[in-house]
């Protein structure tokens, strides 16, 4: 083309342009602020607050150690959030991550290791952290009322003080309740009934109420029954903190447990609670009219769901409140809902849902949206899908609130139609889905994957699906993509280059893909078999499954050969002081006793022991004593050492799985320039006998 100097002044133009915003980019890291997020009872949440690294090319590695003692364990890097595709709020530009499976109430030292190539930045940050306790049963100085009418109740909740423990006769109780007083953490006030079935508040079936509404913080209601109301229990304070719900019956309501704004740190766990909807009614049969009949409901930040028991609702547990931080859900039994398992929309950053079981849901997981994350999805198992296993939705706003930061590890899905499903035009940013499995029935027609909306970001990796099936997704600049099977899909795309198809068996119950979602299923085990080709195929991720089996962790919920967790209402006495997690938790059992915390070290810190028995090398901690990471073949118990049920090897004998390496062993081996920065290593363990309890 002739260049005249208008275009030739143009091009120069475009140039000093390209130039001057090389110039304005900012690709060093830089470091602002360190935080924690509220505290859970079991997770620590952490923000790194920063400027620069425009390119994205930073990383920041995290350990963590109990307060008082050396050994270091590491947890998962944390996630660079993307401010820039996070639409409806303002989120700051940050790294973040959470710690899990922690003990309640322990103090502990984290480590943060920043590293940018930009500037040389190398830089480490410490904090402390601790995690909150497990609500004590009564106040440090009680005072015992006891009730045995509803006379009786309402003079007892007007002139209640803190250190009230008021206990109720079982009996009926007719009407609607108040309590406007609040207790103090170390002196709430207690209502309990003499026993959760035999204490009955009854609102007679009144409409466009509350059977007991509570105003104040750190009020316990335990042990009784609220039945028959619009709604069982709301916490109408705005800004209040502390409330626990523990050991109630909700039954015939249309919602169950309610919040109010900027609530925190409220423990609602070991419940049940059952709505008033039956299977197999669906969101799509009334075009969503029950959408918003909630079991249980939370505003605000530090929250705890953990071990209820729900169905008839139409979402069983949601956050309620945008900006939602720090929020834990895990040990829940959904047995059905007529929306959503769980919905974590308009959550911010560090929410979690672990070791849920969901059974005969319409749109299981919703994350409608996420602002940035991240959101953390782990453990849980989904069987019986109606619609989507994965609801990667935008709010309908101008321009769309889309989500971005969500990570999927280790679910198992089991669905009728289409192995995994995203039907929506969002598009989803910087997300993962890995090591989970993703199951469907056979169908000469049926899909695999389908995927409407965009990838942004998106990794799909290390997964299992069976049957093979159609992949298609909107991919990119690509637009509109199918392929015929997962082999096409991955070499056009670059997905699933460590995936797997899977074979029968598939499960060690046996447990099959529903031919229709409109049976009602009971709760299922999906301890894989012995013989199925998802046992060691999948990436190490530090925290989460670092105890594995064998020579890799297992695809999906569970660790073939280890204890099934318990989901719903928890025995009495157990909490997280002292409750099975099972293998495949990390290094959570952190608990141990003394300064390995658990750990186990070969004899005279021989690497040579571990390596003969695990295929890998081992690296030194600053003592030089060999230490690993690991206890399966145990049985794992908050607050002791791991429980085994088999010996250790200690010399050079073959697992009964392959002795590879580990996918991601090689990337997660530390960095010792650090101070002994290092995942440690694992040693085999025999499998469980038979008749240990599971």
């Amino acid at each position: 083309m002739l260049r005249t100097p208008r275009t030739r002044l143009a091009a120069m133009g475009l140039a000093f342009a390209w130039y001057a915003s090389v110039a304005r980019a900012d690709d060093v890291l830089r470091i602002e602020a360190a935080q924690l997020d509220r505290p859970t009872l079991v997770a620590l949440g952490v923000q790194l607050l920063i400027q620069g690294d425009d390119n994205y090319n930073a990383s920041v590695r995290m350990r963590y150690r109990k307060s008082g003692t050396s050994t270091w364990r590491v947890a998962m890097p944390l996630f660079r959030v993307h401010p820039e595709v996070v639409t409806g709020r303002t989120v700051p530009t940050q790294f973040a991550g959470s710690i899990f499976d922690l003990l309640p109430g322990q103090s502990y030292e984290i480590e943060l290791h920043a590293v940018d190539s930009d500037g040389n930045v190398d830089q480490v940050i410490g904090l402390t952290g601790t995690t909150r306790e497990v609500p004590s049963d009564d106040p440090r100085a009680p005072t015992p009322r006891s009730v045995s009418d509803e006379q009786g109740l309402r003079a007892a909740l007007a002139a209640a003080q803190a250190g009230d423990v008021i206990t109720l006769a079982d009996g009926t109780y007719a009407g609607t309740f108040a309590l406007q007083a609040s207790g103090t953490a170390d002196q709430p006030i207690v209502i309990r009934g003499t026993s959760r079935d035999g204490t009955i508040l009854d609102g007679g079936g009144c409409t466009d109420c509350n059977i007991f509404e509570v105003y104040g913080s750190f009020v316990h209601i335990e042990q009784l029954t609220l039945a028959h109301a619009t709604r069982a229990l709301r916490f109408q304070g705005t800004g209040t903190e502390g409330n626990v719900v523990r050991r109630v019956h909700v039954r015939d309501t249309t919602l169950g447990l309610g919040s109010s704004p900027d609530q925190k740190d409220f423990y609602l766990c070991d419940n049940l609670l059952e709505g008033r909807l039956s299977w197999p009614a669906v969101w799509a049969d009334d075009n969503g009219a029950h959408a918003n009949d909630d079991g249980i409901h939370v505003q605000g930040s530090g929250h705890v769901v953990c071990h209820n028991r729900i169905s008839g609702y139409g979402d069983a547990m949601k956050t309620e409140q945008d900006g939602a931080r720090a929020v834990d859900f895990y040990g829940n039994e959904i047995t059905f809902s007529y929306d959503n398992g769980l919905e974590l929309d308009g959550s911010e950053g560090n929410v979690r849902a672990f070791r849920n079981r969901f059974t005969n849901t319409y749109a299981t997981l919703s994350y409608q949206p996420i602002y940035g994350g991240p959101a953390y999805t782990f453990r849980n198992v989904v069987v019986n899908v109606v619609n989507e296993q994965l609801k990667f939705h935008a709010r309908g706003t101008t321009p769309p609130e889309e989500p971005s930061g969500v990570l999927i590890y280790h679910n198992t899905f089991v669905s009728p139609v289409n192995a995994l499903a995203n039907h929506a035009t969002a598009v989803s940013h910087h997300f993962v889905l890995q090591n989970n499995l993703f199951i469907t029935a056979p169908d000469a027609n049926g899909r695999a994957i389908d995927w409407s909306g965009g990838v942004d970001d998106g990794t799909f990796d290390y997964n299992g699906y069976y049957p093979d099936g159609i992949f298609d997704f909107t991919w990119g600049s690509l637009g509109y993509v199918k392929y015929a099977n997962l082999a096409q899909a991955r070499a056009a795309l670059g997905i699933e280059m460590h995936g797997v198809l899977l074979t029968v068996p598939l499960f060690e119950m046996g447990l099959t893909a529903p031919a229709t979602y409109t049976t009602r299923l009971e709760p299922a085990d999906v301890t894989l078999s012995s013989a199925s080709s998802a046992i060691d195929r999948g990436l190490v991720l530090a925290n989460l499954n670092d105890d594995y089996r064998g020579s890799a962790p297992d695809l999906g919920a569970l660790e073939q050969g280890c204890p099934v967790p318990t989901y719903g209402m928890r025995p009495a006495g157990v909490d997280e002081r002292n409750e099975f997690i099972a293998c495949g938790a990390g290094t959570a059992a952190d608990a141990g006793a003394g300064d390995d915390g658990g750990q186990f070290a070969p004899p005279n810190g021989n690497a040579g022991a571990r390596a003969a028995v695990t295929g890998e090398a081992g690296a030194a901690d600053s003592a030089g004593a060999q230490t690993v990471h690991g206890s399966c073949g145990c049985a794992i118990v908050r607050g002791s050492a791991p429980s085994c049920v088999a010996p250790l090897v200690l010399l050079a004998l073959v697992s009964r799985r392959r002795r590879a390496p580990p996918p991601g062993a090689a990337a997660q081996a530390g960095d010792a320039a650090r101070g002994g920065w290092q995942t440690g290593w694992r040693l085999s363990r025999l499998p469980p006998r038979r008749d240990q309890p599971r």
